[in-house]
């Protein structure tokens, strides 16, 4: 049975080093991308133990193929002159609101805010990504 995994690109990064080399070792792994990994092993065991974090490392370096997907952001109006910076869209279009009804649902990629964007006269330049954690 082959493994692939599909994984957001922000964990490029810490599957190259994974991939890199023959035999893992999970220390150096646990010190240099212990968010990456707490994040993976709470989406993929909900438990974030350490022999489930084991298991994130043994997954990824035993994956016959990985796809990484376009990350996707919060945005926001890079000006701090006005309090609703915040992006969200409905089927109306484009919204915007303070920092307390930012939601995870309103991630978009880049490419899918700047399609967004179009035809709305607002250039691309004026917003800025946020992680959709913080």
């Amino acid at each position: 049975m082959k493994i692939k995994l599909i994984l957001d690109e922000k964990y490029k990064e810490l599957v190259d080093d994974i991939v890199g080399v023959e035999y893992p070792n999970c220390s150096y792994f646990f010190d240099n991308y212990s968010k990456a990994i707490c994040d993976l092993t709470e989406k993929w065991f909900c438990d974030e133990s350490y022999r489930s974090q084991v298991k994130v490392i043994e997954r990824i370096h035993s994956a016959d193929e990985i796809e990484f997907t376009d990350h996707k952001y919060n945005w926001r109006l890079k000006s701090e002159k006005i309090f609703n910076r915040y992006v969200w869209a409905d089927r109306d279009g484009l919204n915007f609101c303070s920092a307390d009804c930012a939601d995870s649902d309103d991630v978009m990629t880049e490419s899918e805010f700047k399609k967004l964007l179009e035809g709305t006269g607002l250039p691309f330049e004026a917003f800025e990504k946020v992680e959709a954690d913080d």
